[in-house]
């Protein structure tokens, strides 16, 4: 229930703040995190650990989680703020969508059904808004929150400005397919398992427990799949990179095609994290339930940094 209230009072407050001191908040309350919370912060350093490289510096390391929680309190600043922001200058003065016009609306007129495959990268809800101004509205699976009530307030907000949205689940999965069959545009994740199909695959190197489903329900409807990753400028804007479709392998063994997909996607994902490893906002290891989990670094960074 303190989740719950702790969001309406920062919807009314943090909400109403203007962009600039809302994200300084964030600068403060990120950093607060990262000291507070040891066992997140082992878990953002062991991923960084994969994405970085082991032969990169600690002190380097530590400095990106604390860049990766910040990040994580931005997030928060502008869920707080959709309802309040104005939709036409988000996407007039700080959004850049790369790939478009290119790759997103040719797919959407063949009528086949989109999905815009992502990470936690950046923030790709927002990104999604600017959507909105160019006549595409979304369909989204979230991860459902405890207690039921605060998991539909924060749907709500992301869903304030036109877009649809439900939490991962059977019904959630049925509007998926269904949205697809009539040629709609969903966006999924493809980089932490919640709920639904995954696979051990080799993700940067080591095997770690990756969602499957996005590409499996891909192959079953014959939706494209747009690789969809975003972000964070210094200017506070955002840079949405929506990619080539990915190329489909369909030799008619589902279990290998749904392989080697996915492994398409992760290798278009690992090198957007390569490039902004602070912007990965997963707070829990992603390898904890791989077999080949490494714990040099997060012993090292669990203690005085």
């Amino acid at each position: 229930m303190w989740k719950y209230i702790l969001f309406l009072i920062a919807i009314h407050t943090l909400g109403r703040l203007p962009l600039r001191a809302g994200y300084a908040v964030a600068q403060v309350a990120g950093r607060l995190a990262y000291w507070l919370s040891p066992a997140r912060r082992r878990g953002v350093v062991n991923n960084l650990c994969h994405v970085m490289g082991r032969e990169a510096p600690d002190r380097e390391v530590r400095a990106t989680a604390r860049k990766v929680f910040v990040n994580v309190a931005k997030y928060y600043v502008d869920l707080v703020r959709m309802p309040f922001m104005d939709l036409d200058d988000f996407y007039r003065r700080r959004l850049r969508y790369y790939g478009f016009d290119e790759h997103v609306l040719p797919a959407v007129a063949a009528g086949r059904g989109v999905i815009a495959l992502s990470g936690h990268l950046g923030n790709p809800e927002l990104a999604a808004q600017g959507m909105l101004p160019r006549g595409v509205k979304v369909f989204a699976l979230t991860e459902p929150l405890r207690p039921a009530r605060l998991s539909r307030l924060v749907d709500s907000l992301r869903a304030c400005k036109g877009h649809s949205v439900a939490p991962v689940g059977f019904a959630g999965v049925r509007r998926v397919i269904q949205t697809l069959r009539q040629g709609g545009v969903v966006a999924l994740m493809g980089d932490r398992d919640i709920e639904g199909p995954k696979a051990s695959l080799p993700f940067f190197g080591e095997e770690a427990l990756i969602p499957t489903g996005p590409i499996e329900v891909a192959l079953r409807t014959g939706a494209t799949v747009i690789p969809s990753f975003c972000v964070r400028t210094e200017q506070g804007g955002i840079d949405a990179h929506l990619e080539e479709p990915l190329e489909m392998e369909r030799t008619g063994n589902m279990e290998r095609d749904i392989r080697t997909n996915t492994l398409r996607f992760l290798a278009r994902l690992e090198r957007r994290l390569r490039d902004h490893p602070d912007q990965w906002v997963v707070l829990e290891s992603i390898w904890d339930a791989g077999p080949a989990r490494s714990e040099r670094r997060p012993a090292a960074v669990g203690g005085k940094a």
